[in-house]
């Protein structure tokens, strides 16, 4: 899977990490579990089944680093932050949406220094923004995440205008994590704000699990990078201004003032002897109606550009 995400471009790989007893009651862990994609009995036989050793952790940072791709693990309990942070030293820490009330847990975190992803699916506005404002008295280096909590969300329910909320009402940086199926959705996040796509991956969506179905395969991967990073390049500038290029093709394209007949030097200028055609680089027709009563200094043909200068 390391190997598909890095050929699809990916930027960063992103694991979690749970400590199960640490995150889960003993009643909830010992619910049959009855799944079609279950991998034990019990809930808590199921997320054993699916946890990594703190050594797998380690050496699938050093496969990740190799291949070129940053190597991020969200943690879901203060014992896996404390490995993430001093046993993997990351440089990013990402919070999941279901603790965003966890302040004991935000607070952890937050003081670690470093920056955060905040996903904030299952939460009100009123809850993420106290969330926010509790992080920033320790950390305000802080993204957060537009996310919803289903798997997956079908397109109506996506609400991507929430990304401009959030940078109006929180003031932070915001990310979309994109639980949805397609791969146009995400670069629209981007045209909204979102600095970083947070998806869901697989080798193939048929495999048993939970999260299969609202993931992507490597071709979708490989879209979703193109298609936000091509909407990201475009974003440009807030400001509409002539680059050099619309500059020269104004002048092939644009359109000026033009002489309808001879008109020989002195004489006044009527309607009857001007026009407007292309090429552009001569006088502007919005100055048109100006021109009557000036007169001409050159003798000036008939269908000919006029520029600043031929006529005062």
């Amino acid at each position: 899977m390391i190997d598909a995400a890095a050929h699809a471009g990916v930027d960063a790989v992103k694991m979690q990490k749970r400590t199960i007893e640490e995150m889960y009651t003993k009643d909830a862990l010992d619910v049959p579990y009855n799944k079609p994609y279950a991998f034990g009995k019990t809930y808590g036989e199921h997320k054993h089944a699916l946890e990594f050793t703190d050594e797998q952790y380690l050496e699938l940072q050093e496969y990740t680093h190799n291949k070129g791709v940053e190597f991020l693990v969200s943690g879901f309990d203060s014992t896996g932050f404390e490995f993430i942070e001093k046993q993997l030293n990351v440089p990013i820490h990402k919070v999941a949406s279901p603790f965003i009330t966890d302040y004991p847990l935000l607070k952890q975190v937050a003081e670690y220094g470093k920056p955060i992803f905040l996903s904030t699916g299952m939460h009100t506005m009123e809850e993420i923004k106290a969330s926010v404002e509790y992080i920033k008295q320790f950390n305000d280096k802080l993204m957060v995440f537009h996310a919803v909590t289903m798997y997956p969300v079908p397109n109506e329910l996506v609400n991507l205008r929430v990304l401009e909320t959030f940078k109006k009402e929180l003031g932070t940086l915001v990310g979309y994590s994109s639980h949805d199926t397609g791969v146009v959705i995400p670069a629209a996040a981007v045209a909204l704000g979102a600095c970083v796509i947070e998806k869901h991956f697989t080798l193939d969506r048929t495999m048993i699990g939970p999260d299969h179905v609202a993931s992507v395969e490597p071709r979708g991967m490989e879209l979703i990078k193109k298609y936000s990073s091509a909407v990201q390049q475009s974003l440009g500038s807030a400001e509409r201004d002539m680059n050099e290029h619309e500059q020269a093709a104004r002048i092939k394209y644009g359109v000026s003032v033009t002489s309808r007949r001879a008109i020989p030097a002195g004489k006044v200028i009527e309607e009857a002897d001007i026009m407007v055609k292309c090429p552009g680089g001569g006088i502007s027709p919005v100055k048109f109606w100006d021109l009557f009563g000036k007169k001409a200094i050159k003798d000036i043909a008939a269908d000919k550009t006029i520029y600043e200068g031929d006529i005062v």
